[in-house]
């Protein structure tokens, strides 16, 4: 490879080799002219000369051996004096013109300044030798040696110049080439590491993306476990509560079943201790219907609350703990505090927390409750003078299971989760909550106004954050004047829902959306007729339709696209919730706890004479509640219980019972077992049956097994392009991805 510009240039010159082939070439000449007898020289002379270029050659071979430039000089100057020599021993006529011969030869072997060196130094001994050294050279054999020597200087100019010109040019330009090779090799070098990192990194996603597909089945298994864990839960504390909530419910309805009235301070607490397992139970549901959803956050139901009657509701609940503690309760709110958009059950919960919280941790002193308005928030205290809580405990005090210190946790019937309930409750309407206290110390004995206490405080917004109106900037003139209002405005900005029309026979599918969706209005109709109507009267996002079977599906869409022209039309397939139960023998389904005022509705809807009634579950104290809310209703009625399944066929065919009062988890033969007794025994096929259970309905949350959306416009190419790709990246997502839960 040529690794400079020199480099390339000896490439383009005459090898030295062939140099000093020439002058053994030129000795043969001279041997053969030593053969023929000349006037001009002897025999002797010839071969001497010729001996000598042999010499030379042989020198000069050597030599480039050695170093090439001197070899190449000394050819070149043994070549002039050989012409020089020739001429003067060999008395040849024009042999000097041969002078131009070393001009060549330099410029072909070493350069063209060699080259005018060389002319220059044979024009001095051609003016010079000649006429000092005794050789007589005429003017005519002067100016032609001369000029040979300067036209052969001139064509090898004008024959090698542009040599190289081209030489360099090709030189500069193979360097840049080389230049880019190396870049475009380090590129490649580059390029091939980036395609290994990415072959590797691509290795890493696969793998990756295995583990995703196994953590996500993982996950919705831990779905169906905790659904299945929760479901059993609260048949667990619905059970209880059924029992508590029944009798209260007797207690307070229908007093004279016990034979005698009751005070009127026992009738209070009672519907103290009514309201709250109420609240439990609802507490319960909310649970039930958390576990269904796989939305994976809490649906609030939002709507305006006075927030004087929850202080007060809250208030009454703990007042029988702050007078059994001597405890002082001061609630200070002003008379013309707004009405707040919330969620009443969630920010009731809150308060009563808080105020609970107060009471068991306060010994001495007392709780003050405040609200008043700040900006366009409600701010709600609850100070207590209890002990104080340390900027430690302060800092995770809202942590799931978190209850203080162990000084502090004189009362440890709580869970734990009370603060991070409220605090996510509170988060949830866009509120904050947190807490005041200064550093705890020991109570000093003796009566007095208590610790340095504490102070949980939250704030709520009066009504939902409203979205800036669309800029109308084509309706604007740029040349009307701005008249600043000289008063604010006296009409509310009440919270903006999106509207959906509901079409559904079996009426299941409302309630199930409504509790999913509180950002949204919800309208409920039975027919299409109705729901056209109601489309006329007040427009509509979207119209959802229910059909009870895929076949169904088509045609009523179809017909619901003719009737409806402007409205997206959406139809899905959600089968009735008691339909597997009706399937199963059951007239109604009873979830517990059980109202009596339900259950006297249900068995009114009979329309049939019940003079005897068969009670099967196994749980003795069930058995009791659900008789006396019979003989409340009733009391020449005939109530006959059993235990379990076995029991109940028994019962069945001893007594046969106008009505069947059934639950279903029960050892051995379980309800839907009996069920199927029953329908197989023609005499008691037709008695009419009621479920009563705390599980429900449905095992699994509801699915449609097709969805279908129209409109009465249809659909063009591009809307259709555009749907497919939002639809399909929605489907493939989970479903806690794929659509949030509004509100």
């Amino acid at each position: 490879m040529i690794n400079s510009r020199e480099g390339i240039e000896v490439e383009l010159h005459l090898a030295a080799k062939w140099m000093m082939a020439g002058l053994v070439g030129l000795g043969v000449i001279f041997v053969f002219l030593g053969d023929r007898e000349t006037e001009v020289a002897s025999r002797a002379q010839i071969l001497l000369f010729a001996t000598l270029l042999y010499a030379a050659a042989a020198a000069a071979w050597f030599l480039e051996d050695w170093r090439a430039l001197p070899g190449r000089w000394f050819t070149i100057i043994i070549l002039m004096v050989t012409v020089v020599a020739g001429f003067s021993w060999l008395n040849i006529p024009g042999f000097l013109s041969l002078l131009i011969l070393p001009v060549i030869l330099a410029a072909t072997s070493i350069s063209l300044t060699a080259a005018l060196m060389t002319a220059i130094v044979e024009t001095v001994v051609v003016m010079m030798t000649f006429q000092y050294g005794g050789v007589e050279l005429d003017l005519a054999s002067k100016i032609m040696s001369l000029a040979a020597i300067w036209i052969g200087l001139g064509l090898t100019v004008a024959i090698y110049r542009p040599m190289y010109r081209l030489t360099r040019w090709s030189w500069d330009h193979f360097q840049q080439a080389q230049t880019l090779l190396e870049e475009a090799r380090d590129r490649k070098a580059e390029l091939e590491q980036a395609l290994d990192d990415l072959a590797h990194a691509n290795r890493e996603l696969t793998l990756l993306n295995e583990r995703v597909a196994a953590m996500r089945l993982i996950a919705e298994e831990a779905q169906k476990t905790k659904t299945i864990f929760v479901a059993k839960v609260s048949h667990e504390f619905r059970t209880p509560l059924n029992m508590i909530i029944g009798l209260v419910d007797l207690l307070i309805e229908t007093p004279e079943v016990y034979g005698s009235a009751l005070p009127p301070a026992l009738q209070e607490d009672l519907k103290i201790v009514h309201r709250n397992c109420e609240h439990l139970s609802s507490m319960v549901n909310d649970v039930l219907d958390l576990s269904q959803t796989e939305m994976g956050r809490l649906t609030l139901h939002r709507e305006w609350v006075d927030l004087r009657e929850d202080i007060e509701s809250a208030v009454m609940v703990v007042r029988p703990l702050l007078e059994k503690k001597k405890l002082n309760l001061q609630v200070t709110l002003p008379e013309n505090l707004p009405q707040i958009y919330c969620d009443r059950v969630r920010i009731r919960q809150v308060l009563l927390n808080l105020v609970s919280n107060a009471a068991r941790f306060t010994d001495r002193g007392g709780i003050t409750i405040q609200a008043g308005e700040e900006g366009r928030y409600i701010v709600v205290s609850v100070s207590d003078t209890g002990p104080g809580i340390s900027e430690e405990d302060a800092r995770i005090i809202f942590e799931p299971f978190y209850q203080g210190a162990a000084q502090l946790r004189r009362d440890n019937s709580g869970s734990g989760l009370g603060l991070s309930i409220s605090k996510q409750f509170v988060e949830l309407h866009n509120g904050q909550i947190w807490i005041e206290s200064p550093p705890s110390i020991p109570p000093s004995g003796g009566e007095g106004k208590g610790g340095p206490g504490s102070t949980f405080s939250f704030k709520l917004p009066v009504s939902p954050m409203e979205t800036p109106p669309a800029r109308a900037n084509r309706w604007v003139n740029d040349r009307w004047l701005w008249m600043e209002r000289r008063s604010p405005p006296q009409i509310p900005q009440l919270p903006f829902k999106q509207r959906i029309v509901i079409c559904d026979q079996s009426g299941d599918l409302y309630p199930l959306l409504a509790d999913h969706a509180d950002d949204i209005e919800f309208i409920e109709t039975e027919a299409l007729a109705q729901a056209s109507q109601e489309l006329q009267r007040h427009p509509a996002h979207a119209l959802i339709l229910n059909a009870a079977s895929a076949q169904q599906l088509g045609p009523l869409a179809e017909e619901a696209r003719a009737a409806i022209q402007d409205t997206p039309i959406i139809a899905c397939t959600f089968p009735p919730q008691i339909k597997n139960i009706l399937k199963g023998g059951a007239t109604n389904y009873l979830t517990k706890p059980v109202r009596r005022a339900r259950l006297i509705e249900a068995i009114q809807a009979l329309a049939r004479p019940v003079k005897r009634v068969l009670v099967v579950d196994d749980d003795p104290e069930v058995q009791q509640l659900l008789s006396r809310m019979l003989l409340s209703y009733e009391p020449k009625v005939e109530v006959v219980t059993a235990l379990n399944g076995e029991e109940a066929l028994a019962a069945l065919r001893q007594h046969c019972p106008d009505l069947l009062l059934l639950d279903i988890s029960m050892p051995k033969v379980d309800g839907w077992e009996l069920l199927e007794f029953k329908n197989r025994d023609e005499r008691l096929r037709d008695i009419p049956v009621m479920i009563i259970s705390a599980q429900d309905p449905v095992g699994q949350p509801m699915r449609s097994r097709a969805l279908l959306v129209t409109t009465g416009q249809g659909f063009s190419i591009n809307h259709l392009l555009h749907y497919s790709l939002e639809l399909s990246a929605m489907v493939l997502k989970p479903e806690a991805e794929a659509v949030p839960a509004p509100g």
